[in-house]
This record gives C-alpha cells, structure tokens and sequence, in this order.
C-alpha cells in the first residue's frame, strides 16, 4: 500500500479509480478482488521535497530515546512550514511531541509490558476483578470495544500463543502454536474460546469515571491457572488502530492538521482538511502466492483508512503473520467462535471521512475474520 501527494503518485497499470464521495455520514468499502503479481508492498509516500527542515511535506521521525514506543510501526509526515511558524522550528515542536505520543501510546496499548506509573491492559491483566482507573484514552477505547458487541479483546490467551507462532523461524517450531496442526490444540483453541464469548466468565465493567473493572470468573481462573494463561485482553490486531486514532489525536488537539500517519500494518489517519492536497493510496491484491498492485484511491480532505490483508507486505514490520514454506500463511486475524485465524477474503479496505480507524475496523472486521465472505453483510456498512 502506497500513499502519495499529487504530481509525485507511484505509477500502477491497470488502475482501478475509486473516487471518494462527498457525503460525510457514510461508510465506504472498497473490496479488492482482482488479479496480482509480486510480492508488494510497504507503506510509502511519494513526496517532492527533501527530508529536512526545509518548508514542505517531511518525515517526521520519532526521537531517538531509551523510551519504548509505536515508531518503528508508523511512518509520519507533515507539511512543515506552512503556516506562520518557521518550517525549523515547527518541525522540532512536532517532532517532540509525536515522540511523546509514540510512546505514550506504546504504553497504554501493551499487554505485553509493564510501565511504572501506567495503568495498561497488561496491569489490568495482572489486577483481574479490581476496580482500576485508567487514562482517559484507554476508557474510551474499551467504551469503544463494549458498544461494537465484538470479543476480539478478550482472545488475550490465543493472542499470546499466536504471537509465539509468529515468531518461529522453522515449521518446525510452530507445532506447539499452530491449531491448523494439531487436533488437541485446536481442541485447546475452542475450550478457550468457549470463556473468550462468555460475557459470565470474561468482561470488561465501565464503572464510569475512567474506572474498569476486568471480571475473570473463578471458573475461568482455574482454567488458566492449569493451563498457565496470564492474559486476558489483548488489542492484538486491532492495536495499531488505536494507536492511530491516539495519535492523530493528539496531533488534532494540537492544532497539526497538515499531516498523515501510516501504519505498517494498514490503518491510515489523513489530518488534512485544510488546503484542499490531493492524495493517493495503491492497493494489492494476493491471488495464491502471487501478489500485485490493484488499485489507487485518491482523495482528498480528512479521512481514516483501514486495510485488512491476509499477508505480509514487504517491508512490514507488524510480526502479525507466519508464512509456511507450503504457502499456507497464519495470521492475527482470529476468529473469537473457535480461536483460529481466518480471512473471508484476501484482503478488504474501508475508509470513513467520519469514523476514526478503531471504529471502522471493529465494523469491518466480523465480515473480514470469517470463513466465508458476505457480500450482503458488506453492503449493510456501506
């Protein structure tokens, strides 16, 4: 996936043009079905101007710090200059303050890590059936997960296992994690799935005031005291998402309205809804083994963009995917009902000039992560 401004637009033949409607209310789906070649394709953006300091569209790196954050994940750029700051000095305040939200975001979002200070899904995993009071952003989120009616956050047990399959470096090491090859793991998978849509053994209470309460039953706690299970939430797929909304939040609040996030792993936050720039974003499309380019979407104005692929695009760096040495390729699109990964279709992207990329991907998702694609459910978000 590719995303540039105009006069500097990667050239991709044949290209399907999808123009983007003026109504504002509206969820748009693009589904990509069509023919592909090479494997393809990191995020870029094709910009007219040197990566400096100089007035024009810049990458905005994150600083170079000890601190542990969403950077390596997400590219930014911003038309630096534009306004009555000088392009140096805008860039340095931007730069600092995407660090921090990198960060900041990294935090929040981990159920990976603890943080001194910081109240995340991890220390929610580790303080089950206590009211907790968390970050504003982090309340809103879970608010966010509730209201979809989905219960992708609570596959934290299937989450951990999946991220040690996509770890391995051999097919041979991923017996112990993969469920397509082994009957009593997959028996495992389901067992667990059976707690993870349980609203009795696992949810999630708002108790208002940016106050949680993650509910394990005590039957699900024996359960993962035997089989050595210490997490329960996990964003997992979805996390990059929110990390996009938290950021572009901050940026908005700010007053930095000139830019655009791209994660590697296909969520797209476009702040500009200023000077009228037009964009464009390359798809591909995965036929088999067989990767290639499909389409572009131009457009301009604000907008979140959401593309779910079942496979790896080169340069990605999201370790959300194994690839077998038979082509087959496991994935962290996993399917609540059984706890397998699964994709209706190769890939599906979606975007809102309203909805922020948490949002649209939680409606997306139930028709993407599913055995068999619905073209009826489809048309219901359009």
């Amino acid at each position: 996936m590719k995303l540039s401004v105009k006069n500097d637009r990667p050239v991709i033949r044949p290209v399907k043009q999808i123009e983007l409607s003026g109504e504002k209310l509206r969820l748009r789906t693009v589904l990509l079905v069509l023919a592909l070649a090479a494997a393809l394709v990191s995020f870029g953006f094709g910009i007219n101007a040197l990566l400096s300091a100089d007035p024009g569209w810049q990458e905005i790196p994150v600083l170079k710090t000890n601190e542990i954050s969403s950077g390596s994940e997400f590219t930014f750029y911003y038309n630096v200059g534009a306004g009555e700051t000088s392009a140096t000095k805008e860039y340095k305040a931007l730069r600092s303050l995407y660090t921090q939200a990198a960060v900041d975001s990294c935090r929040l979002f981990s159920a990976d890590e603890d943080f001194d200070g910081c109240k995340n899904l991890w220390y929610l995993n580790h303080h089950v059936n206590e009211a907790v009071e968390v970050e504003p952003a982090l309340y809103d989120a879970f608010v966010l997960l509730e209201e979809s009616g989905t219960r992708y956050h609570y596959l934290g047990p299937v989450a951990e296992l999946y991220v040690s399959l996509f770890h391995c470096e051999s097919d041979g090491e991923t017996a112990d994690y993969d469920p397509y090859l082994s009957d009593s793991l997959r028996a495992f998978y389901a067992e667990t799935a059976a707690f993870v849509n349980d609203p009795e053994a696992i949810r999630l209470e708002l108790l208002g005031n940016n106050t949680v309460r993650l509910h394990i039953s005590d039957g699900y706690l024996r359960f993962a005291e035997e089989n050595g299970i210490g997490r329960f939430i996990d964003c997992f797929w979805l996390k990059n998402a929110f990390i996009a909304d938290y950021i572009a939040g901050i940026l908005l609040e700010n007053g930095y309205t000139l830019g655009t996030l791209i994660s590697q792993d296909g969520f797209i936050r476009n702040l500009d809804d200023v000077t009228g720039t037009e964009y464009a974003v390359s798809f591909s499309h995965r036929d088999g083994a067989v990767i290639s380019d499909l389409a572009t979407l131009r457009f301009s104005g604000r907008v979140s963009i959401v593309y779910l692929h079942d496979y790896p695009l080169r340069g990605e760096n999201s370790g959300n995917y194994y690839v077998r040495d038979d082509g087959l390729i496991r994935t962290a699109f996993v399917d609540p009902a059984d706890g397998l990964c699964k994709s209706a279709i190769p890939e599906l992207a979606a975007y809102s000039t309203v909805l922020s990329c948490a949002e649209i991907a939680l409606k997306a998702a139930p028709i993407y992560i599913a055995s068999e694609f619905d073209e009826d459910a489809l048309h219901t978000l359009m």
